[in-house]
């Protein structure tokens, strides 16, 4: 993920600027792009037909990774946020920045799916038909609401480190969230419910959604305090940091001597 305002707003233009070109080439439905879709379509439909135990899991995938899921966890997330915004914050993020990020998890993943919806009903695209197919999904195709649900779940968890722990995420973050996206996106395609181009599309939704959402609200920066924060050494002191009253201390270590 692109460090600094700057380099998130280059990442999120990027991002949907593949997405705009990609869109365009499957709403003219250009050949090269019909192609691919219905070469991987193919192999991965055979691969299904033959392997039952791999429906099963591809299934199981996409029930736990489904974007309601990530849904449901953004609200009671963002809730928790807010809450803690009132106790002097988390982690590193003092109130207002909780409250960013608050904000910042229940817009970027709740916007995430108005744009799914907005978008399959733009381009209109049908989903994958086969003559026995493994599974069935209801609605249009392009661009795939799990894969934009998976990336934006994945770039909020990551912005969610920063903000709570001062730093970038380290590996582990990112290869479990690059997981989850990745499962996903292979589930939607191994159960014959997408096309390659309806994954991509969400990865590139998601991901300019998410990291334009971020370079707006940026939730890991402080922000001016609230009526009803608690003040500079408040938030310490209430959670027994040993730093919010040396006096105390002090006074302790002289009768130790003494």
């Amino acid at each position: 993920m692109p460090s600094g305002t700057r380099g998130l707003r280059r990442g999120a233009q990027a991002a949907i600027l593949g997405f705009v070109v990609l869109a365009v080439m499957v709403d003219a439905a250009w050949s090269p792009v019909l192609d691919d879709d219905a070469d991987v379509a193919a192999a991965l439909g055979r691969l299904a037909a033959t392997t039952g135990w791999l429906v099963t899991a591809l299934q199981w995938v996409s029930v736990v990774f489904h974007p309601t899921v990530f849904r449901v966890i953004a609200v009671v997330g963002a809730a928790a946020l807010w809450w803690r915004s009132r106790r002097g914050g988390v982690g590193r993020a003092d109130p207002a920045a909780t409250r960013r990020l608050a904000l910042f998890t229940l817009v970027t993943v709740g916007g995430g799916g108005l744009l799914d919806t907005g978008f399959k009903e733009l381009i209109g695209r049908a989903r994958p038909s086969f003559t026995d197919p493994v599974a069935h999904a209801a609605g249009l195709s392009f661009p795939s609401g799990h894969a934009l649900g998976a990336m934006v779940a994945a770039v909020v968890c990551l912005v969610a480190v920063r903000a709570v722990t001062g730093h970038r995420a380290r590996w582990p973050w990112w290869v479990g969230s690059g997981v989850v996206v990745a499962v996903t996106g292979f589930a939607r395609l191994g159960l014959g419910v997408h096309f390659l181009s309806d994954v991509l599309g969400g990865y590139l939704l998601g991901v300019g959604w998410a990291l334009g959402m971020a370079a707006l609200l940026r939730p890991w920066q402080p922000g001016d305090p609230q009526p009803g924060d608690p003040q500079p050494g408040e938030r310490a002191h209430r959670y027994g940091d040993q730093r919010a009253s040396p006096s105390r201390w002090r006074r302790l270590s002289i009768r130790v001597r003494n």
